[in-house]
């Protein structure tokens, strides 16, 4: 059921491209003040089952996983999609579906996957700098879902996305209802178990699957399947009721992961392990 609900979604935003989020939630068309390039520039060694998270390893290495089952290693790839390195973490993967990395390298592991809203060990890993051990564990739950699962409408609660800043991770919510949203959520970087409430709650047309912050800290961008959303923001205030634009992807399938690897350029991969840099320049 989950797939042929993906499927449709899938479908439903190659044939529409942004229009119903124009018209539902104030979003400009990019084009219109942006340059865009969208190219496919490679695809994962075979070794690499998935790629559901995306992080640097180095200035022109990455990592990635894979998003649940035994699989609880970091593949380490070039941007031709050469495995490098295979690292084993001492943890299990329930469900990992994002990665997040702070400016001194530190990596944050997001075990929240949560398809069908039942999950109640939610949960972050922030790694030591080596990756060898854990630091902290970072558990929470949502003060807003009172039921598991909740009615088939108010599904909101699967998580996908996220991304550090200011000592702080922004968690943004994939929805499996048939009027998707994303809901914004904050959470201090460090070990605590917490209770969230939703700070924002904006419609979209897409589910949500990734997030990334450009290196200026003043862009962020949401990955939906078909759908690239960027948000304008000001320091220290990260929301969802700023300036935003919404670029169609195209054939781009089931992308999920998602990273800035300048202030102008998006690296992207689909659970295919098919790579996609994303170029967005401002018109003269």
């Amino acid at each position: 059921m989950l797939k042929l609900f993906t499927l449709y979604i899938y479908l439903e935003t190659l044939l529409c491209g942004c229009g119903p989020d124009k018209r539902n939630s104030d979003f400009a068309t990019l084009r219109s003040e942006y340059n865009i390039k969208i190219e496919r520039i490679g695809k994962l060694d075979k070794r690499i089952s998935e790629s559901s998270g995306l992080a640097f390893a180095s200035d022109t290495t990455f990592r990635t996983h894979a998003d649940g089952g035994p699989l609880n290693e970091l593949y380490e790839f070039n941007l031709r999609g050469g495995l490098l390195h295979t690292i084993k973490l001492p943890l299990k993967n329930n469900d990992w579906e994002d990665l997040a990395q702070a400016e001194n390298g530190q990596l944050f592991i997001g075990d929240f996957g949560n398809n069908f809203n039942t999950r109640q060990n939610l949960r972050i890993y922030k790694l030591q700098q080596n990756l060898a051990q854990v630091q902290d564990t970072i558990r929470f739950r949502y003060a807003d879902q009172l039921a598991f699962p909740p009615a088939r409408r108010n599904r909101h609660y699967d998580l996908e996305a996220f991304f550090y800043y200011a000592d702080s991770l922004y968690l943004f919510t994939k929805s499996r209802a048939a009027k998707p949203i994303t809901q914004l959520y904050t959470l201090a970087a460090r070990q605590g178990n917490y209770t969230l409430t939703p700070q924002y709650r904006l419609r979209l047309k897409s589910p949500i699957t990734a997030a990334a912050i450009s290196p200026a800290q003043n862009q962020f961008a949401l990955l939906g399947y078909g759908r690239l959303y960027i948000f304008d923001h000001q320091a220290k205030n990260i929301n969802l009721t700023g300036k935003r634009y919404c670029l169609p992807l195209g054939r781009t399938g089931q992308a999920e992961a998602m990273l800035y690897l300048n202030p102008t350029t998006l690296l992207i991969t689909n659970e295919r392990g098919k790579l996609y840099l994303v170029t967005i320049s401002p018109k003269n």
